[in-house]
């Protein structure tokens, strides 16, 4: 299992939200790359980065920055946060990033997200509230259901898929792992668990259950979970 090191970005600075509410934001870091270079002292690898300006407009927003970011991160770094077209997927690609995190346009659009199989590093971002793929920065739900959503990930050759239960988000209460665990039986397609990973024990039973990744964010930002900790259960 790797370990992702998460860094949510609003106006340039470091933060998590709750359940994605943008009224509830907590910064961590006004100089984000400065928070990374400590990260990898540490001994962070693998990073999980959004563009969460780029999530609520649909627009890139924070590109420079991650390009910054990607300068500074020799492992696997995906990105995420209102990337909306082909243009969006070339460019992050351009930058070296292994895994493009493509969610509201594809949900919405059958054609483009059919063509996404041109694409080897699409990592599709299926964020669930009450059951239902949500859209828009988590704001509507989409008009699919998740067997829909995971016959076309299957077709389209998705890398892998970033499954995010909502409610647990930025939260501390511990990963879905009910949920989680009924999308392995749903798909063959690499599962990445976010949200909710609140101590090591949440990490190692992610792990037990043979997830391809973890995401570790507020945990810890909040000093719960150190990245020493985590690299254990990280191939």
């Amino acid at each position: 299992m790797k370990t992702f090191f998460a860094m949510d970005l609003i106006a340039g600075k470091a933060v998590r939200l709750v359940k994605g509410d943008f009224a509830q934001a907590t910064v961590y870091s006004d100089n984000p790359l400065a928070t990374i270079d400590e990260m990898r002292k540490a001994g962070a690898r693998d990073f999980h980065i959004i563009d969460l300006d780029g999530a609520r407009t649909g627009a890139r927003v924070h590109a420079e920055l991650i390009a910054s970011i990607r300068k500074k991160v020799p492992g696997y770094m995906e990105v995420g946060g209102g990337i909306r077209s082909e243009e969006d997927i070339v460019y992050y690609s351009g930058l070296g990033v292994n895994g493009v995190i493509v969610g509201t346009r594809a949900l919405e659009d059958r054609a483009f997200f059919q063509g996404l199989s041109r694409f080897g590093n699409i990592v599709l971002g299926l964020d669930v509230a009450h059951g239902k793929p949500m859209v828009k920065g988590w704001k509507e739900a989409a008009d699919i259901s998740t067997e829909e959503v995971l016959e076309i990930a299957t077709s389209a050759g998705i890398m892998a898929i970033l499954f995010t239960s909502i409610a647990r988000d930025g939260t501390l209460t511990g990963p879905d792992f009910s949920a989680i665990s009924a999308l392995q039986r749903m798909t063959q397609i690499p599962i990445i668990a976010s949200g909710g990973v609140s101590t090591i024990d949440d990490v190692r039973r992610l792990k037990e259950m043979g997830v391809w990744a973890a995401i570790v964010g507020k945990a810890f930002y909040e000093g719960r979970i150190t990245i020493e900790e985590a690299m254990r259960f990280a191939d």
